[in-house]
Parts: structure tokens; sequence; C-alpha cells
């Protein structure tokens, strides 16, 4: 595995216009890994240090390898999911590029610290050098928003099933919103944006290849659904397992109805990898069950996960050459 992070970085050396919109370390970036160290500053003011040591030293080996096997499980998962997406739209490209994308972008969003710059290189490499790349970025935001969707809907169904107590309506109406917004976004956006253009306008052929992004089909849409809620299960699995690695006995239903609301506020792009808003979420949310050390726990076996699965994207992209590509192509650009 240090091999493997070893080789991102060097990647990550050869190529630093990664990102195309910002420099490596351009403000935006500076401002989120500001806050991802302000906030994991705030929980660590909360822990005692050295059982925050032990409860890290303690934590199994067996453990963490699952942790790692089940998030590269959610992430295969995930791809598929994308790859669906863009073939109700107009990708007709092999799975194989899909998942090579998503995980070389993976690789650009952890060591690039800036989650569009991954986000645009997938886009750009499922278009696979056809004249696609603003349709494979919204394939990207389709994928994103699909999953908040699922995940929103999870959170609902269990507040209203479990009717935890200490919760308040705010939190499942806030769901609620966020579910519908995504729907209409998905349904109605693209045709809102569509009927401001005339037929004949050169733009109005690239909105219709963004609104194809957004599947309309019934079967598509289950289909999309049910390997979201597969990814989610496996992400929800994850943590029964990081719950047993520092000794805590999280139920299904605590998961069932904290842990949306986790992943949701980590995924923002407010912070680095989420870190910080994930282990103050995590206090925030469990800490009637698990203390702040262990909580710091949470969030370090879940970057460690992350990031040795993105450095998987590295290694890809060393052997394909796809960022290297990249680069050049993006300088060409630059030069016309």
């Amino acid at each position: 595995m240090v091999v493997a992070i070893s080789l991102a970085f060097a990647q990550l050396a050869s190529f630093p216009s990664v990102a195309y919109a910002e420099p490596f370390m351009g403000p935006k970036k500076l401002i989120k890994f500001a806050i991802s160290l302000g906030m994991l500053a705030l929980v660590l003011n909360w822990v005692d240090l050295p059982s925050l040591r032990r409860t890290l030293l303690g934590i199994p080996v067996w453990n963490l390898v699952a942790c790692i096997l089940l998030y590269m499980l959610g992430q295969v998962l995930s791809s598929y999911k994308w790859y669906r997406i863009a073939r109700a739209g107009q990708f007709q490209v092999p799975y194989s590029v899909a998942l090579k994308a998503y995980f070389i972008g993976m690789y650009v969003n952890c060591f690039g610290l800036g989650t569009l710059g991954g986000d645009f290189t997938r886009g750009v490499l499922l278009a696979n050098g056809q004249p696609l790349k603003t349709e494979g970025v919204f394939s990207v935001i389709a994928d994103r928003a699909s999953g908040l969707a699922i995940l929103a809907l999870i959170g609902i169904v269990s507040i209203i099933v479990i009717a935890p107590q200490d919760l308040p309506p705010l939190y499942d109406y806030g769901l609620g919103a966020l579910t519908l917004a995504i729907v209409f976004g998905w349904f109605f956006g693209p045709r809102i944006l569509l009927a401001f253009v005339p037929e004949h306008n050169r733009f109005r052929s690239k909105l219709e290849g963004i609104s194809a992004a957004f599947p309309k089909d019934p079967v598509q849409l289950l289909l999309i659904a049910i390997i979201s809620l597969c990814f989610h299960f496996v992400q929800f699995s994850m943590h029964r397992v990081m719950a047993n690695a520092v000794g805590v006995d999280l139920s299904w239903a605590m998961i069932l109805v904290a842990i949306p609301f986790v992943n949701i506020l980590s995924s923002l792009p407010i912070s680095w990898q989420g870190l910080g808003v994930r282990e103050t979420a995590y206090v925030f949310f469990l800490g009637s069950i698990i203390s702040s050390e262990q909580a710091i726990a949470f969030g370090t076996i879940w970057l460690v996960s992350s990031t040795i699965s993105s450095a998987v994207g590295g290694i890809v992209s060393v052997l394909t050459g796809d960022l290297k590509l990249l680069r050049k192509q993006k300088l060409s650009e630059a030069r016309l």
C-alpha cells in the first residue's frame, strides 16, 4: 500500500495541472484544507490524547483490512451505477472505461485536493476521445445527485420507522427538501434551460446532451436506485466493522438514522475528503453512543480506506498514461 501511495504522489507531481480549472493549491483548495484542519482541531480539543492513542493502536488489522475491502467494493458498485447512468445517455463505452475513469477520478479527488477536478477528469475520461466532455461531466453530476437522493430517502424512511426521540423534525424536513430538490432538478432542470434556448441555437444540441445525462426511463431509474441502495448498505456495513474495531455496539437502527446525515455532510465540497466534517458529524449524531476518541478512530479508518482506494486510481493512471494524455490535450487547447 505504501508503494501505491508513493506511485500516486509521483504521478501527481508529474501532472500539476490535473484540476485544470485551478492551481494545485489555489484559494478554494486552501480554504477546504483550512476548514478540514479547523474542524479536526475542534474535535481533537474534546479528546483525551492518551485515550485516543490507545483507541487507534487497538484497532485490529483485520478490521482495517475489511474496511478497506468494503470501501473498494462500494466504489466498484458506485462506478457501475455511474456507468448505467452514462449508458442511458449518449455513452456507448464498455464498463472497463467507466471503471478506469472512476478510480482515476477518485485519485485526483484525493491527491489533487479538489473534488471538482476529479469529477471533471472522470467525465472527460468517460468521453474516451469523443466530443462529449460536457455530457461526461454532467453524467458525474447525475451520479452524485442520484446517490444523495437515495441516501436522503434512506434517512427519511429510517427516521419515520424508527422514530428517534432525540432528532427534531427539522432533520426530516431537511432531507425531504434535499430529495425534492434533486428530483425536481433531475426531471425539469434541463427542460427549463431548453425552453430558453431557440431550436437553431448552437448550444441547444449541447443542452440536449446534458438533459440525456439524467435518464428518465422508469426501468433505468429503478436499476440505478437498486445499485445505489446496495452501495450505501455496503458503506453502512463498513460502519458496523468500524464499530467492532473500536469496541462500540452500534445497532443497525442507529446506523440507518445517523450515518445518512454523516455521509451527506461529509460529501459537501467544503473540506478535503470530508476530513474534520466527518469526525464532527460522528460526534454530533453518535455522541450518545461513541466517545470523541472513537469518533476520531472512525474518521481515521474511513480516511485510510478512501486514501488507499484512491491510490489504486493513481496506479491505474500510471499504467494507462491517461492523465499525461489529458495534460497534453489541455496544453494543446491552451495554445490554440
